[in-house]
């Protein structure tokens, strides 16, 4: 697929969405932290679709790691958001961005596409926190911060996205 100045215009404005969004954020002892980016990553996604979402989520989450001082995780933020992006929005839009004519995705497939995403991001965090911090136990432990922050952006998505999608979709 060749790119055009509007996509590459989109995508930069959805990365830079969220890694301004991973900027909100409640700092967890230990590390960990609970932040708006999966917020932003579900919401744009479900609006764009997957290969918006994807690569938004992908490049921004990589950036906020980047800039924030989370080196040791770019690469795994970079694949792991990429591919939650990528799910969420392709079940929810399709791959390619919608057009007017696509119907509004319906609340069962937003929640459905939702959890898949938090799950799929918890399982890719688990790998990326066992490699990094070298302890299973840890992984294990930091689990519940990556579905707090899941939650939060589930929340924030189903508030936002039906809403948004009108102005995108026809209804």
């Amino acid at each position: 697929m060749k790119f055009s100045t509007k996509d590459i215009i989109y995508i930069g404005l959805l990365a830079a969405l969220c890694a301004v969004a991973t900027t909100i954020r409640v700092e967890i002892p230990g590390g960990a932290m609970v932040h708006m980016g999966t917020a932003a990553i579900f919401t744009t996604s479900i609006l764009f679709g997957g290969l918006y979402g994807g690569l938004g989520a992908a490049i921004g989450s990589a950036l906020f790691d980047l800039i924030g001082g989370h080196t040791q995780y770019l690469f795994f933020s970079f694949v792991i958001k990429g591919i939650c992006g990528l799910i969420v929005g392709y079940m929810t839009a399709g791959y390619l961005p919608p057009t007017v004519k696509v119907p509004v995705a319906s609340m069962g497939r937003i929640v459905t596409a939702l959890l898949v995403g938090a799950i799929w991001t918890a399982f890719g965090y688990f790998l990326a926190w066992w490699f990094v911090l070298d302890s299973i136990t840890v992984a294990f432990g930091n689990i519940q911060f990556s579905l707090m922050t899941s939650a939060a952006g589930f929340v924030v998505a189903m508030i936002l996205a039906p809403k948004l999608q009108k102005y995108f979709r026809k209804g």
